[in-house]
């Protein structure tokens, strides 16, 4: 279209409000039909998801008291497992320990009821995400020296004997006496790491194998109820150590009483007092079991405050440095 002065002329028409509030109006009722159906996919997901975390948990159960059953000799018709990990056969009688390991969500609360070897009947249930404790779990804590973790686990002659230590590490070059342990050296170690950059252990007042440590990440093993010890190079995939006997010699833990400390060696009997030997190190996780029950299982996270520390799954609880400085982490 062209006026008199031969300029062509366009017309832009745009939508008029009452064309928008139509599309508006269409758009929340697509809305309001399709809240409900992705709600129920969310929900149906969650659902699923505690669903299988239950029948892995239930499975676990199951092998524990399976486990139980062939190394204590025992078959019950009647027991009770507690969330706790206490098994308790028949029922109100004295508590047995049992171990539980899932790869699942652990239930909150609860029990399960065996008959003759088989679950009868359980009342576990799951928490919601609010009640749960908040992390991001990371690869690594790593210790400059002056870092350390105090697990709260004493080590004494009741109980000494009944210990598997299991520690993820990649250890660098020191001059500290050892990586983790309690106690005197000299007198009663309980020792788990290096000597430099020697591969050794202790129980009593023995330390053995001297083997060179290339400062890969490995995963030393100490398992003193069944008299072995292995030190497993994740890198190579090969056994820096694989021993079957362990050298046991004048125990002495109820003169020690000593906390097993991560990133460091403990010695409360030195004569100048409690002091101790910190060490540089990378901790990717660590297990601490007695008599085949897991007491400890800590990973390294970040806390909802952004605090690098490590936190146990068997008791729901934060363990932070001890020492002075921060951890590094990755």
């Amino acid at each position: 279209m062209e006026d008199h002065y031969g300029y062509i002329k366009f017309r832009v028409s745009g939508f008029t409000l009452i064309e928008l509030l139509a599309v508006i109006v269409i758009l929340a009722i697509i809305a309001l039909i399709a809240m409900p159906i992705v709600l129920n996919i969310i929900n149906s997901s969650k659902e699923n998801a505690i669903k299988r975390s239950k029948d892995l948990y239930l499975n676990a159960v199951e092998q524990g008291v399976a486990r139980k059953n062939l190394s204590d000799e025992f078959n019950p018709k009647e027991c009770i497992v507690q969330l706790d990990g206490n098994l308790k056969c028949p029922i109100g009688s004295d508590v047995i320990d049992l171990i539980i390991e899932t790869t699942g969500e652990r239930p909150c609360k609860g029990s399960i009821i065996f008959k003759n070897g088989k679950i009868e009947t359980e009342t576990i249930e799951y928490c919601d995400d609010s009640s749960r404790p908040k992390y991001t779990e990371l690869e690594y804590l790593e210790s400059t020296g002056e870092q350390y973790i105090d697990t709260g686990y004493i080590v004494n002659i009741d109980n000494y004997a009944k210990i598997r230590f299991i520690v993820d590490t990649t250890i660098f070059p020191t001059s500290s006496y050892a990586f983790n342990g309690i106690g005197n050296a000299s007198i009663n170690a309980f020792l788990v790491g290096i000597v430099h950059n020697d591969i050794r252990y202790g129980v009593g007042s023995e330390v053995s194998t001297y083997i060179n440590y290339s400062n890969n990440r490995a995963i030393f093993d100490l398992d003193v109820k069944n008299n072995k010890y292995t030190v497993f190079d994740t890198v190579t995939e090969e056994y820096l150590v694989n021993l079957n006997t362990l050298v046991i010699n004048k125990p002495g833990f109820d003169k020690t009483q000593s906390s097993l400390i991560l990133f460091g060696y403990l010695r409360a009997s030195h004569p100048t007092g409690e002091y101790r030997r910190l060490h540089k190190a990378q901790i990717y996780g660590c297990k601490i079991y007695e008599d085949d029950r897991l007491v400890r299982d800590f990973i390294p996270i970040l806390d909802n405050k952004g605090i690098p520390c490590m936190y146990d799954k068997v008791e729901g609880k934060f363990y932070y440095n001890s020492g002075t400085g921060a951890f590094l982490y990755n």
